[in-house]
């Protein structure tokens, strides 16, 4: 299950912290901020004046105060964490480095008297004691303040659609995107607002607002920032809305893993609450985001009418989410599910927990490729040919696309881990590829694109080789900071954050039937079993 997170004091947090306009305007408030709390403690509790207050040892107590509190908060990972994470869990994380910071002070105040003790020590003691213990309480407060009101700042600073009861009529150019700040939905967004669409995003910003920063201020965005699970929140969304993009869940092995039952939750049950509450509202289109890992172990080129083998829970909530949303599907109200490639290159939300991107990173940063299995098939796309992609199918005519699944990527970019690992190596000649073939991961498919190339003449951008330099050279450039981040891992985040992040869990049975699905079926075969289960 899933537990609050702690405090932990490592070097390893400093290294994760990122040079952000946000990041650098909080280290140095925090820096003034110290030293100034300190000094106003001073003269309250000491009664000095300000001349006898700026002598040069005390200047130089200040600029170290203002050294050591950056340095302890950046080792408590104060600004490596997201800004937008819950403020509890932010205000538990300052309290405990402020408190660290101010034990140190007093510890080092400590050992100088014991080095040269001066006349009055025990009055000194008693009243440097006490000024440490006000400085504390007061920076701690300014602290709390600075976060909350830039919390609350962020808040106003969305705009939130009005609940219209009033029947609207959809627009299919109104494109309403759930999860759509995240690693997919940041470069969709901005790929439907170039293309003259209106845009509304519900997403509970778990990895925060800045993957839609360039266009939070576009005319034709909105954004909603709500749980998708939230009905009152997903009706109000679509009001007036013709096309619905579904990017929002759980998304990778590791994540889904972690907790199975906020899996099922949040992939399956919201999934069918969403399809029928749009069909409900009218929405003409629907687009799912589905997997190419529903086909898992398969020896075969695989296509879409191929057998469903998953080999995760992840895989599995794919093959139940298009079990649930087909069915749903008409001449009014057409559902396209899409299954992605494995996903590479950067959008508004950085990720390297995407076995390309992860590999370039360490190949960059440690000098080492591991592979897991090297001679496992992948087919892999660019995070913007995926949104190419999504937007090719809102184009597409009704029936062309309704009712139907295409993969999402390309033939010439099926490649095995270990022909990906020596592409990295060719750019990161100093890399060593470490080779690990005993691996529990049994995941081997090559897939035919060839659907989504004669239907709706889909053609990459990007070629692999192309998008691997695009991520060596950011990696390179540090503009990221270190992959290692949690921010960077959809299960790193999600075990930082803990269950109050997430709203309570409403199963209502239905879904271990699809769940138990047999471990290989057609998609009509699918189909039929849930229209027999119902």
């Amino acid at each position: 299950m899933l537990t609050a997170p702690t405090t932990t004091f490592t070097f390893d947090n400093a290294r994760k912290t990122r040079l952000t306009n946000g990041s650098l305007l909080r280290i140095a408030f925090d820096a003034i901020l110290v030293p100034a709390s300190l000094a106003t403690a001073l003269l309250v509790v000491t009664g000095v004046d300000t001349n006898q207050l700026l002598t040069p040892a005390n200047l130089l107590a200040f600029v170290l105060s203002a050294v050591l509190s950056v340095c302890i908060h950046a080792i408590a990972g104060v600004y490596a964490h997201d800004p937008d994470e819950l403020l509890s869990i932010k205000l538990k994380r300052l309290f405990t480095s402020n408190g660290a910071l101010f034990l140190l002070l007093g510890t080092l105040w400590l050992a100088a008297q014991t080095v040269s003790p001066r006349s009055g020590s025990s009055l000194r003691g008693l009243s440097v004691v006490a000024s440490l213990g006000l400085a504390f309480v007061l920076s701690s407060a300014m602290l709390a303040a600075a976060r909350y009101a830039s919390t609350v700042i962020r808040d106003e600073a969305i705009p939130f659609v009005p609940l219209n009861l009033a029947a609207t009529r959809p627009d299919l150019n109104h494109v309403l995107v759930i999860g759509g700040a995240g690693y997919i939905g940041s470069s969709l967004v901005r790929s439907l607002l170039d293309g003259g669409r209106r845009v509304t995003v519900l997403d509970a910003l778990h990895y925060g607002t800045e993957p839609l920063l360039p266009v939070l201020d576009h005319p034709r965005f909105t954004l909603i920032r709500e749980d998708f699970r939230h009905i009152e929140a997903v009706t109000r969304a679509m009001t007036g809305v013709g096309s619905v993009v579904h990017l929002g869940g759980l998304v990778g092995d590791p994540a889904c893993a972690f907790d199975a039952d906020l899996t099922v939750d949040v992939n399956i049950t919201a999934t069918k609450v969403i399809g029928e509450i749009a069909k409900a509202c009218g929405v003409r289109r629907f687009i799912f985001a589905s997997s190419c890992s529903v086909y898992g172990a398969n020896d075969d080129i695989v296509d879409e009418t191929s057998s469903f083998n998953p080999q995760s829970l992840y895989a599995q909530s794919k093959v139940a989410s298009e079990a649930v949303l087909l069915p749903l599907s008409d001449d009014a109200f057409a559902v396209t599910c899409l299954r992605f490639a494995t996903v590479y290159g950067f959008s508004g939300r950085t990720r390297f927990d995407l076995v390309a991107n992860l590999l370039c990173a360490k190949a960059v940063r440690d000098g080492v490729i591991t592979v897991f299995g090297e001679d496992q098939w992948r087919p892999f796309v660019h995070v913007d040919d995926v949104a190419k992609g999504v937007r090719l199918a809102l184009d597409a005519p009704l029936g062309a696309v309704g009712g139907e699944c295409f993969n999402v990527g390309s033939d010439g970019q099926n490649y095995t881990l270990g022909q990906l690992a020596r592409l990295i190596k060719d750019r990161v000649p100093n890399a060593e590829i470490v080779v690990e073939n005993d691996v529990p991961d049994k995941r081997n498919y090559r897939v035919s694109f060839a659907k989504i190339q004669d239907r709706l003449g889909y053609r990459p951008d990007w070629t692999l080789e192309q998008g691997l330099d695009q991520v060596i050279g950011i990696v390179r450039s540090n503009r990221v900071g270190h992959y290692t981040n949690a921010t960077y891992s959809n299960l790193l985040s999600l075990k930082e954050r803990g269950a109050a992040s997430f709203a309570p869990f409403r199963i209502s049975g239905w879904e271990s039937e699809l769940m138990s699905l047999p471990r290989i079926a057609t998609p009509s075969a699918v189909a039929d079993h849930h229209f027999a289960a119902n």
